[in-house]
């Protein structure tokens, strides 16, 4: 594809389809005059991002610098320094502005319905993707019950963000999860012991908000005083489940250890991460992380047990599951962590661990 100018830029600097070259001579000497150039032409924006990258610099506005270079690693929310750069040019990778406005009407049509356009190509977005901005907590609240979002949606300051898409063995596969562990826990039902499934309940914490796509609390676990799940008061659930299919593993585990793994919050989480497929095939890698709060490394770091339970391992090997054979064992101790020091935890109407026979989720999955 030949270069062209770029009408944000001045004339020595060309794309060629989404990749700006400039050239660091004269004005552009350093990264600081490019960077202040964009921003006077409004090119940099915090609500797509831009990249700038060198062989050994990269800085990234979404919606700060971000300065990475082979020898340190620099953050600051201003360009308030002159950073040389010994290259010969650097490369802008800009978003394609016309597909990016082409599409966004198509995209904002499911925040606005609830109903996801057919123009707008979400199996070529990038999650997460945002949504929307300026909304406030009650709208976004309002909207995901009224167009029954779940989990597909987050919130964040403002910003509804899509983190994952609908699918048919998504849902599935939660029900499966869900299933087992109320079924370990039927006996209880009606009792002081009673576990409540909250299904994906919104929770609110330092002006975000997120929902799990399945989790569970005894009925009677007392409120707290200040941190608690809606942002006051009630208790945070105790096992929380994720199920992600168009998310990045890296950002499924991050949710994980970095929201429900808090001090506080849940005690244990069931990551579950189905590998891309294109139908009219159906998922073959299925890889399941236990998270317990309990388990940690000699340093302190949390350490989640896998479990690949797929028809093919990440290795690309056959696997044939059987019943029993790929087992998440939750002790009873977890299930009822935060209750008060006189509930007695009511062992003869209970298992020994809840567990979740996988065997069983993968063939929900497979006959979505």
């Amino acid at each position: 594809m030949n270069s062209r100018p770029c009408r944000f830029l001045s004339s020595s600097v060309h794309t060629s389809s989404n990749i700006a070259t400039v050239p660091l001579s004269g004005e552009n000497s350093s990264i600081f005059d490019i960077l202040s150039g964009f921003i006077a032409r409004n090119v940099i924006s915090s609500r797509y991002g831009t990249r700038f990258q060198t062989q050994k610099t990269e800085l990234e506005l979404q919606p700060y610098v971000t300065c990475y270079n082979c020898d340190s690693d620099t953050r600051t929310r201003s360009i308030s320094t002159t950073r040389k750069c010994d290259q010969k040019f650097i490369k802008l990778c800009i978003p394609s502005v016309h597909e990016t406005y082409e599409l966004k009407k198509f995209r904002y049509y499911w925040w606005k319905t609830g109903i996801m356009h057919s123009k707008a190509k979400w199996e070529e977005a990038t999650l997460p993707y945002e949504l929307a901005t300026d909304i406030s907590f009650e709208a976004f609240a309002e909207q995901t019950d009224k167009h029954n979002i779940h989990s597909w949606w987050e919130w964040e300051n403002g910003t509804v963000r899509v983190v994952e898409f609908p699918s048919g063995f998504h849902e599935r596969g939660v029900g499966a999860i869900t299933r087992e562990i109320n079924d370990a826990t039927r006996n209880v039902k009606g009792t002081n012991a009673d576990i409540l499934s909250l299904g994906a309940t919104t929770t609110r914490s330092h002006g975000c908000a997120k929902e799990a796509d399945a989790s569970f609390r005894p009925n009677q676990k007392p409120h707290v005083n200040a941190g608690g799940s809606d942002g006051g008061t009630r208790p945070w659930p105790n096992i929380v489940v994720e199920f992600a299919y168009s998310q990045s593993e890296a950002d499924l585990k991050n949710k994980a250890e970095t929201y429900w793994l808090q001090p506080g919050r849940a005690h244990d989480v069931i990551a579950i991460k189905i590998g891309r497929f294109i139908p009219p095939e159906i998922p073959s890698v299925m890889t399941a992380w236990h998270y317990c709060i309990n388990n940690r490394t000699i340093v302190g770091a949390l350490s989640p047990l896998m479990y690949e339970f797929g028809t093919i391992d990440r290795q690309g090997n056959q696997i044939n599951l059987q019943p029993g054979q790929c087992v998440i064992s939750i002790q009873i101790g977890c299930l009822y962590h935060g209750m008060q020091s006189t509930f007695v935890i009511p062992s003869h109407l209970l298992p020994n661990a809840i567990t979740i026979d996988l065997y069983y989720v993968q063939c929900a999955i497979l006959n979505y």
